[in-house]
Order: structure tokens, then C-alpha cells, then sequence
């Protein structure tokens, strides 16, 4: 499965890095969600993706293509795929003139008895916020209410993050698998296993404090006891009159199984919105 999957990846990287988009495509589903820096909201569906692809026909060349520790975890008919990755443009005499490093998480799904695409996340290693975006936001005037899944997953996600926004970020410990893979803005390579991940966020402890949390149309793509789930979200900090000081916009990716009954995180990936290269 591994091997496979792996085969696929790059399969559709060599045909990107010489201009041809269409091999994602070719491995993605229906129902595929795809996130980049350059996306104020996610693509949804194969049919919008294929849109959002067509500008890249024929103007994507690099020489450089590395995939920097790659694993892949299978959950049941989901099997999430992790990696940093370079690409590097070079000169004649072989010499690097511009180069680029993610972080790149690819969640596929076994559907029909072939391993499909179906959630995207890539973005910057090391990012820094712009100095401005602009970001549609859905608004419903009724009560938003979570129901099933979504609303078991989203309790626990609020919970944590509820926790975290006053310096706690332990409630997030407490809901990962001890297999965790973890992506953010700050981290040079991804972080394993939930032995690591304690270590960098008591480096946070105490630092991170915000007044409000906002999670933006919350969506989830769920394959048994695995389920992906995705949302845009708004950290706000107020001035002393209540007045909006900043917000920070992000893109978060949740993977979670269930184990024994419960369930935990296997793999998160955050990102800004708009996020660009240090």
C-alpha cells in the first residue's frame, strides 16, 4: 500500500514539475478537498479542481523534485501521506537560482478499490502573514448546531481549542494518538509522535493567548473510523474596548480514527491563509 501510494505521488509530481497538472487529477476523488497558500477558501469537489488546475498548464518547470521523509498511515480506507518537500529551479551549470520548501499532507481514500486523492494541504515551511488579505466567510443568521460526527469531532475540537487560546495547549494533547504527525506555521519538518509533540508545546505554554475563536464552515469527509476534518479559522485579539486589534486567519486539517471507541488525532496540519515564504 506504501509503495503504491508513493508511486502515485510522484507519479503526478514528475508530470507537475514539467507543466502538466492533470496527473492530480488523475489520482484525486469526487470529492476532493484541496488547500495551497494561494486559496482564501478550500477547492471542493474534482470538477472545480480541474478549473483551479488549468492556469498552471504549461508554466510549472523545475528541476529539482526531493521528497523529504515521506510515510504514509493507513486508518482503515484512509491512508494519510506526509512529507516535506523541496523544489528547486536550476541554471545551466546546474546551480540552484530559486528554490521552495512545504509541508504537504495528502489523505487518501480506497474507494472502489483504488487509492484516490482526497483531501490536499500543502503550504510553507516557515510562513510569515501578509500584510493584508481578504477572506469570504460564509454567514448563516440561523444557530449553528453540529450534528453526528461533525458535531462529536467539533465538541472536541472547541474543547482543546478553548484551552489552548489561554495558554493550555494540553487539551490537544489529551485527544491525539501516540502515532500524531503534526504540521504548523513555525515547524522546520514534521513533528512525530505525541512524545515530540508534548516537548514543542511546552515551549508554547503559557505564550499564547487570544480573545476570540472562530471556526469557519466546518467540513468533514468521513471513510468509517476515519475521518478528515477541515475548517478555516479566526484567532481574534481585542483592544481594551472591545474593539478588533487583529485576527489571524489559518486553515486547519484534522485527521482523526477512532480507537477504542474514541476519537483521537493522527495527523493535523495548520497553515495562515495566504501564508507566505520568510
Amino acid at each position: 500500500m506504501e509503495n503504491k501510494i508513493m508511486k502515485l505521488e510522484k507519479g503526478a509530481m514528475e508530470r507537475w514539475r514539467r507543466g502538466d497538472p492533470w496527473g492530480w487529477t488523475d489520482i484525486s476523488a469526487e470529492s476532493i478537498i484541496y488547500i495551497d497558500p494561494g486559496l482564501t477558501k478550500p477547492i471542493e469537489g474534482l470538477e472545480a479542481y480541474k478549473k483551479y488546475l488549468k492556469q498552471f498548464e504549461g508554466k510549472i518547470n523545475y528541476q529539482i523534485s526531493e521528497f523529504i521523509d515521506p510515510r504514509v498511515k493507513r486508518y482503515g480506507n484512509l491512508a494519510v501521506l506526509t512529507y516535506n518537500y523541496r523544489d528547486a529551479k536550476t541554471k545551466v551549470d546546474g546551480s540552484i537560482f530559486e528554490e521552495w520548501h512545504w509541508n504537504t499532507t495528502e489523505v487518501y481514500g480506497l474507494i472502489n478499490g483504488e487509492w484516490k486523492i482526497i483531501h490536499t494541504h500543502w503550504s510553507y515551511i516557515n510562513q510569515k502573514l501578509p500584510d493584508r488579505t481578504e477572506v469570504p466567510v460564509p454567514v448563516d443568521f440561523s444557530r449553528e448546531k453540529y450534528d453526528g460526527v461533525l458535531g462529536q469531532l467539533m465538541a472536541l475540537e472547541s474543547a482543546a481549542m478553548e484551552r489552548w487560546r489561554k495558554g493550555d495547549p494540553w487539551g490537544f494533547n489529551d485527544i491525539c494518538a501516540p502515532e500524531v504527525s503534526y504540521f504548523d506555521t513555525g515547524t522546520a519538518k514534521r513533528i512525530d509522535g505525541l512524545e515530540t509533540l508534548k516537548k514543542e508545546y511546552a515551549k508554547r505554554a503559557g505564550k499564547i493567548h487570544y480573545d476570540v475563536m472562530e471556526f469557519i464552515d466546518p467540513k468533514i469527509q468521513v471513510h468509517g473510523d476515519a475521518v478528515v476534518l477541515f475548517y478555516r479559522f479566526f484567532s481574534t485579539y481585542l483592544n481594551p474596548d472591545g474593539s478588533v486589534a487583529r485576527r489571524i486567519p489559518w486553515n486547519c486539517t484534522e485527521v482523526f480514527s477512532k480507537k477504542n471507541g474514541k476519537w483521537k488525532i493522527v495527523h493535523t496540519h495548520w497553515s495562515y491563509i495566504n501564508g507566505e515564504r520568510k
